[in-house]
């Protein structure tokens, strides 16, 4: 195999903003979606108030709630991630660069 693999940090760094605007944009459709969801009227009728089925469902509309409230923390914590892997790419590169910059140097190579 002779290929190369490479990342652009700058990529990494404009998909993290992307995680951040979404994580941003949450908050209102989750409680938008709570809200209407919990509007159930008629939907289990009076045989589903006997045996717990509107209940069960309301606990899964707080369960389902509850875990899409963490989203917006796990976007923001992704982002977070891809940025500090693309100073990490950054700082590798650097080095790379360097240590080739002074290899050539010690042969007194240089572009021909």
């Amino acid at each position: 195999m002779s290929g190369q693999f490479g990342v652009d940090p700058a990529t990494l760094r404009e998909l993290a903003g992307k995680f951040d605007r979404e994580a941003t944009g949450l908050a209102k459709p989750i409680e938008g979606f709570a809200a209407s969801a919990a509007e159930i009227g008629e939907a289990f009728g009076l045989l589903g108030v006997c045996d717990g089925a509107a209940e069960k469902y309301g606990q899964l509309l707080s369960h389902t709630v509850k875990a899409l409230g963490y989203l917006p923390e796990v976007l923001g914590s992704d982002g977070d991630r891809l940025r500090l892997n693309a100073g990490n790419y950054t700082d590798s590169d650097q080095t790379a660069v360097g240590y080739l910059s002074a290899a050539v140097r010690r042969t007194g190579g240089g572009p021909a």
